[in-house]
Order: structure tokens, then C-alpha cells, then sequence
């Protein structure tokens, strides 16, 4: 997510001074102007850390003494974007030499494997390898990860009065279907449509059963509950 922001009547005042000092021709004036609007300062703040502030100056180092009028924010938007971290940011162009970018850290929901790899799955729907970045407790995703589905899902489960890390795994099968594990105690089958209506039900059977009777909740099946 990117917003720029721009004081419009900076931009006029500065344009004016512009116009004025070419309309007499003097090169010293326009080698004034063309410095003077060159990007000499970028400020980023974020919630990340200090390290990763430091990355993130070093991969827009390139925008330096750029023209700020020029400088597309498109531009800037595609550095940012290679983080997956980032969940979104704010560009300012800070006239006449200063671009400042305000940054947050997008939630980490779970972790799952790949190519053997530990891998983090963000709120943003990006994958984040860098485990640094990594919160304790979460929830690991096994199977086929597809991560459209499982942020439905997680959508889902928040919706009807469930917290992510109410589940140790989640399980994907590449029927479409997942199976839960709650708090490392209860196996739940979800069926493959009516996920809104089954997690609902789910809801109801955890607060009005007793949950240390039951291994298996199984909702698969229209109509009908079982549980052993």
C-alpha cells in the first residue's frame, strides 16, 4: 500500500523561483536550481528494526541526487515492494530534497516447509524466509501450502470468535479440504464448501462441549456431527 503526499503550495512557490531564475539565462542560476532539486536526504521510519532501516537505505541509495520532480514514486514503490516484510508504507516528497517513507511490519500468521526450507507466511500474503522476523507459537501449515486459501481460512476462523494461534496445524489436502488441530488436543475435518457455516457450528461445539472428551470433530458430512 502506497500513499504520496505532496504540499501543493511548496510545489508553486519553488516552480516560480524556477521560472524566474531561467528567464535571465544564466547558467549559474540553472546549475543552482538543478542542485538545489536534487534528493539529498532520505528518511525511513519503521517498526522493524534498526538493522533493516539500514537495508532499506542502502537498496534506495540509488535515488541520490536525483531530480525529486522526476523521481517517480513507482519507482520507489518497486524497491519497497521486494520486502516482504513490509505490509505497507507511506512516500512523502519533502520538498526541495527530502524524501521521507514511513513503513510497518506485516503480521507473521504461520510457518510452513518448503524445498525444506522453514518458511513464514505474512498477513500481506507474501512469504518471508529471514526467520528473524519470526514470532514464537505459530501455526504450521503441512500439505500443498496454497496461500489464498489459507488466508480465507484464517479470515474465516477470526470472523466467528476463533485466534490463529487457537491452532497448532493446519493440514491442506489437495482435495481443497482442511483438517485442524486445535490447541494440540482435537483433530477437526472441515468439509470442502460451507466452510462460514461449519466453522460457526465449530464455535458452538467447543463452548457448550466438553472439550477432554473429545478427539475428533468431524464436519465433513452435510447435516450431520460426529464426534469420538
Amino acid at each position: 500500500m502506497m500513499l504520496q503526499l505532496i504540499d501543493r503550495s511548496k510545489i508553486y512557490v519553488y516552480l516560480a523561483l524556477l521560472l524566474i531564475l531561467l528567464s535571465v539565462h544564466n547558467l549559474n542560476s540553472i546549475n543552482f536550481i538543478n542542485n538545489f532539486f536534487k534528493i539529498k536526504k532520505i528518511i525511513v521510519n519503521n517498526d522493524i528494526g534498526e538493522n533493516f532501516n539500514k537495508e532499506i537505505l542502502a537498496s534506495l541509495n540509488k535515488f541520490y541526487n536525483f531530480n525529486i520532480f522526476t523521481v517517480n514514486s513507482d519507482e520507489i514503490s518497486n524497491v519497497l515492494n521486494d520486502f516482504s516484510i513490509i505490509s505497507e508504507y507511506k512516500i512523502k516528497k519533502e520538498y526541495p530534497s527530502v524524501i521521507k517513507i514511513d513503513l510497518k511490519k506485516t503480521n507473521i500468521l504461520a510457518y510452513y516447509f518448503e524445498n525444506n526450507q522453514k518458511t513464514f507466511l505474512g498477513e500481506n500474503g507474501k512469504k518471508i524466509i529471514n526467520k528473524k522476523y519470526a514470532n514464537r507459537d505459530l501455526p504450521l501449515i503441512v500439505g500443498d501450502v496454497d496461500i489464498k486459501k489459507f488466508l480465507e481460512l484464517k479470515k474465516k476462523l477470526i470472523n466467528n470468535g476463533f485466534k490463529l494461534n487457537d491452532f497448532d496445524k493446519f493440514y491442506f489436502f489437495k482435495s481443497n479440504r482442511w483438517d485442524l488441530l486445535y490447541k494440540n488436543r482435537i483433530t477437526i475435518k472441515l468439509p470442502i464448501d460451507d466452510l462460514n457455516f461449519s466453522i460457526n457450528l465449530l464455535k458452538d461445539i467447543i463452548q457448550n462441549s466438553n472439550e477432554n472428551n473429545i478427539k475428533i470433530i468431524d464436519l465433513r458430512i452435510k447435516n450431520r456431527v460426529i464426534l469420538s
